[in-house]
């Protein structure tokens, strides 16, 4: 239910909004996106009041939820060909209005949309398409099915630091994806954390707790981590499961987590039961032109059933930004001119 009002509300918001402003304005609101959910946020607050609800209620069921699919909060007009790379997101009225929208989803529930410079050049949104036959590794893996991961998983926890750069900030709380075009119904896989827990033994979530496995960063991180840092961001001796204001929360990702001792057969284990957890706790979610769904990072793992090879056309199209509690996060956090590019 709560859903269904969430949606509504921005909606007509964003809608009420959108007839008051030019294409112009509403494009260069997408370079301060904070300023942005400023402004939305009094209009959401109105339309949610209007059908006896609030941002408070809103925020407390996103929060506490694996994920929230929200349907039909947008419309997007007519959009030109699916494109064929991850950057730049075309800048025609669909997909404006996308970010905008999802930009008022995630303020709503006091979060701001983040970007990372190390993957994608720092751009705040990028397609989620399935890349050309030249690309490599990228386009395998943006054609082929995803396995379980949480998002940024090199990076800490929120509330946490890294061992041994202060700079390096949070992974995200939320991945938020905006549908422009699914034709084959192809579904994002979430597998809430407290689904796997209820799968794992108690043996197996006393050795997840404990700092004995090597992270990686993932594949469209590593890049930009080289320029960055000078090298890829790996972190040793790191958890999988914490203990958080008494609940779980999770990192992990099948592709970039290793046991650091390969003799720690109980180590290997455990992860082995996550991989099987996540196979028989995932659910489909198959998302359609106008639906944005709100992944929570923290207590859910995402992946993707396979795409195919086509690309372009009008074949898969989804967008996708960051969502961040950015409260507690420093100066030397952020890079330098951006409000939105976190480091690295």
């Amino acid at each position: 239910m709560i859903e269904n009002i969430f949606s509504q509300a921005v909606r007509a918001a964003i809608t009420h909004w959108r007839s008051n402003v030019t294409f112009d304005y509403m494009l260069n609101c997408l370079a301060h996106p904070r300023e942005l959910g400023k402004e939305l946020l009094p209009l959401i607050e109105n339309e949610l009041k209007s059908r006896d609800c609030s941002c408070a209620q809103v925020k407390d069921f996103v929060w506490n939820n694996p994920h929230v699919r929200l349907e039909d909060v947008f419309e997007p007009p007519e959009l030109p060909e699916t494109p064929t790379d991850f950057r730049p997101v075309p800048e025609v009225e669909g997909t404006v209005l996308a970010q905008v929208t999802a930009i008022a989803c995630l303020a709503t529930i006091s979060s701001a949309a983040v970007s990372y410079r190390s993957e994608n050049e720092g751009d705040l949104f990028v397609n989620l398409v399935v890349l050309p036959p030249d690309r490599g590794a990228f386009s395998d893996k943006s054609a082929g099915k995803m396995s379980g991961h949480t998002d940024g998983v090199s990076f800490p926890i929120r509330g946490q630091r890294d061992p041994e750069n202060d700079r390096i900030a949070p992974s995200p709380d939320f991945v938020c994806l905006s549908a422009l075009r699914n034709p084959n119904q192809v579904p994002t896989m979430v597998m809430p954390l407290d689904h796997l827990m209820k799968r794992l033994s108690k043996d197996h979530i006393d050795e997840l707790k404990k700092p004995q496995y090597i992270i990686a960063s993932q594949l469209t991180f590593r890049e930009g981590m080289k320029k960055i840092l000078g090298d890829d961001l790996i972190v040793d001796d790191a958890q999988l499961l914490f203990e958080m204001n008494g609940s779980w929360w999770i990192r992990f990702s099948h592709s970039s987590t290793q046991i650091a001792d390969i003799d720690k057969k109980s180590a290997q284990e455990a992860m082995d039961a996550l991989k099987d957890a996540c196979a028989d706790c995932a659910i489909p979610v198959a998302l359609r032109p106008g639906d944005i769904a709100l992944v929570n990072n923290r207590i859910a793992l995402h992946g993707r059933s396979e795409v195919g090879k086509e690309y372009g056309k009008q074949t898969r199209w989804l967008l996708r930004t960051y969502g961040l509690d950015v409260s507690d996060i420093n100066t030397e956090q952020w890079h330098d001119g951006s409000n939105f590019m976190l480091y690295p």
